[in-house]
C-alpha cells in the first residue's frame, strides 16, 4: 500500500505559452525567445495569472528540480530558500539556502514566509491549500506544469529563465540540451533498437507519457512497459516482462536487481546487460536529463556513440554561451567560433547524491530502490553532460 501512495505521488508530479518570438537552432529545432521585460504576466499551472511587476531578486523554489532549474540557466544566486537537503546536496552552494519544506517535502509556511521573496516557485504537486496560505499571506507563487516529456521540461526552463529575469541563460541552456539530445538521436537513429525494461523498484516502472520512456526512445531502446499499453508510472505484471523478454535492464546506481522471477531469467540479466543511472539525472526533470540520455545511449549502441564522440561538434556563431563551472553550475560566458564547448551540466522528481557530493563527477553514488523510489515522491531532478 505504501508503495502505491508513492507511486501516486510521483505520477501526480510529473507531467503555457511563453511570450515572444521563436528562432530556429543549430539542429533545426525551433526555440522559444521569451521576454525578459517587466512587468510579465503569465499564468500557471494552476490558472492562476501571475504578475511581476518588476525582477525578482529574491526567489525561494519548494522543488529540487525546480532549483536545478535556477543553477542550469544562471539565476542560482537569486535562491534565498529550498529544499535543503540530500536531493538538492549536488547543487553547488545550495546548502548555504534557508531549509523551506518538512521530510514530506511540504512546504513550512513560516520559513518561506519569514523571507519575504519576491517570487515562490512550486511544484505541480505542491497542495493547493499550501499555495493558497502562501498567496494569503502576499506572496506570488507560481505553480509548475507536470512536464511529461522533453519538451514540456525544456518550455519550462525557459519560462522560468521569463519569470526570474535569466531570459538569456535560460535560451542557451535550452538550446544546448537540445543540441545534445538531437546528435544522440541522429547518432543512434539507424541502430536496430534492443527492448529494455525500466525498473522504479518491481512492479512499478514508466508507460506512455512519461519523460522517462521518451529519453529510453531517444536513447534507441523498445520500453517493453509500452505493452501494458498502461500509461505514466504503473505496476507491470511479471506476465509482460516474461512475454517481452527484455536485452536491457535499466536500474538506478546502488540498486540490486529485484528478486523477481520474470527479470532474473531476462536476457538482461543472464548476459549482464544493466545500465545504472543516477537517479538524480533521469527522475529529477530538468536539462541534466540529458546526461542520463546519454548514459543509456552509451550502452545500448556503443559504437554508434563513440563514432559521435569522436566526430568534432560544430560551434554556433559568437553568442554569450552557458558554460559551468568545476561545481557543474552554468554561468553565462562570451565563446567564440573557435573555443569548443566545456563540458557541462535537466516530472517527476529529485533524486539523492550522498552526503552532498558534487555532481561534477558523472559516476555520483546513487542508493537502492527503495530510496529511488521514496525520492520520487518527494519531488524533484544533474551532473555534467559531454559536449
Amino acid at each position: 500500500m505504501k508503495r502505491t501512495v508513492i507511486v501516486m505521488l510521483v505520477v501526480a508530479l510529473l507531467g503555457s505559452v511563453v511570450a515572444g518570438g521563436v528562432a530556429a537552432t543549430e539542429s533545426g529545432t525551433a526555440t522559444t525567445q521569451a521576454s525578459c521585460e517587466f512587468p510579465v504576466e503569465l499564468e500557471d499551472n494552476s490558472g492562476q495569472a501571475i504578475t511581476l511587476e518588476e525582477e525578482p531578486q529574491e526567489v525561494v523554489v519548494l522543488a529540487p528540480n525546480n532549483a536545478q532549474h535556477m543553477w542550469e540557466i544562471g539565476a542560482q544566486e537569486k535562491v534565498i530558500g529550498m529544499p535543503v537537503n540530500p536531493y538538492t546536496s549536488y547543487l553547488d552552494g545550495s546548502e548555504e539556502r534557508t531549509h523551506v519544506v518538512d521530510q514530506q517535502g511540504i512546504p513550512v509556511q513560516e520559513e518561506v514566509v519569514s523571507l519575504e521573496p519576491d517570487l515562490v516557485i512550486a511544484a505541480s504537486i505542491t497542495p493547493e491549500d499550501s499555495i493558497q496560505q502562501l498567496r494569503d499571506a502576499g506572496l506570488t507563487v507560481y505553480q509548475t506544469p507536470l512536464m511529461g516529456s522533453v519538451d514540456d521540461m525544456l518550455t519550462e526552463v525557459e519560462r522560468m529563465g521569463q519569470l526570474v529575469g535569466a531570459c538569456e541563460g535560460a535560451t542557451e541552456t535550452v538550446e544546448e540540451t537540445r543540441q545534445r539530445i538531437t546528435e544522440i538521436e541522429q547518432a543512434v537513429s539507424d541502430e536496430e533498437n534492443p527492448s529494455v525494461y525500466y525498473d522504479l523498484g518491481f512492479p512499478f516502472t514508466v508507460g506512455e507519457g512519461t519523460l522517462e520512456n521518451e529519453l529510453i526512445t531517444m536513447a534507441g531502446g523498445d520500453n517493453i512497459a509500452l505493452e501494458a499499453d498502461k500509461p505514466s508510472y504503473f505496476q507491470i505484471s511479471e506476465e509482460v516482462i516474461i512475454n517481452n523478454d527484455p536485452e536491457w535492464l535499466i536500474l538506478s546506481e546502488g540498486a540490486s536487481i529485484p528478486d523477481v522471477t520474470a527479470i532474473q531469467e531476462s536476457t538482461a540479466v543472464k548476459e549482464d546487460q544493466i545500465i545504472r543511472v543516477n537517479p538524480n539525472y533521469i527522475s529529477q526533470h530538468g536539462p541534466r536529463n540529458v546526461i542520463a540520455l546519454e548514459t543509456m545511449a552509451e550502452a545500448l549502441h556503443p559504437d554508434a556513440m563513440a563514432e559521435l564522440d569522436a566526430t568534432p561538434t560544430p560551434t554556433p556563431s559568437p553568442t554569450p554561451t552557458a558554460t559551468s563551472t568545476s561545481d557543474g553550475t552554468a554561468t553565462a560566458t562570451p565563446t567564440s567560433t573557435e573555443t569548443p564547448m566545456d563540458e557541462t551540466t535537466p516530472a517527476p522528481t529529485e533524486t539523492m547524491t550522498p552526503e552532498g557530493e558534487d555532481s561534477s563527477d558523472d559516476d555520483g553514488a546513487g542508493f537502492a530502490v527503495g530510496a529511488a523510489v521514496a525520492a520520487l515522491a518527494v519531488f524533484g531532478l544533474v551532473g555534467r553532460y559531454r559536449r
